[in-house]
């Protein structure tokens, strides 16, 4: 079996995935953390109310 380089490695990664959003990238637990943290921003009025 080859063995890749890491440089190589991040290039077929990159390439793979340049299509895809850099949310899509981030693994089910970091999304699901990101979701929490923004769910805890109290939004109390919106713009069109002021």
């Amino acid at each position: 079996m080859k063995r890749s380089t890491a440089r190589q490695f991040y290039q077929h990664y990159f390439s793979a995935t340049k299509g895809v959003s850099w949310l899509a990238r981030q693994c089910a637990e970091q999304r699901l953390k990101m979701l929490e943290d923004l769910m805890q921003w109290d939004v109390t009025k919106s713009t069109s109310d002021r």
